[in-house]
């Protein structure tokens, strides 16, 4: 295994480099710059066609849903009379 890696480390050191321009590290950021743009705007929109199905599935599902007053009764104001008054027992 040694020996192998020792031959691959040496054919390699054998090997001519290809020239680099000068603008090379500028276009790597370019590159990084693009695909970084490309990922937010893949997480947007998926983040927005999450929330529109969301907003859709709640409309369907609420939208045959009658809108009634409730008749039910106030504990408080159908109950007892919770007056002064009427707790003190005092008459007018």
């Amino acid at each position: 295994m040694t020996e192998k890696f020792s031959k691959i480390m040496e054919d390699l050191g054998h090997q001519r480099s290809p020239d680099i321009g000068p603008d090379f590290e500028a276009g790597i950021w370019s590159r990084v710059s693009q695909i970084e743009s490309r990922q937010l705007a893949r997480g947007r929109n998926g983040l927005a066609a999450i929330m529109l199905v969301t907003a859709l599935s709640v409309g369907m599902i609420s939208g045959g849903n009658e809108a009634i007053a409730s008749s039910g009764s106030s504990y408080l104001s159908d109950g007892p009379d919770y007056s002064p008054a009427t707790l003190l027992h005092i008459l007018p």
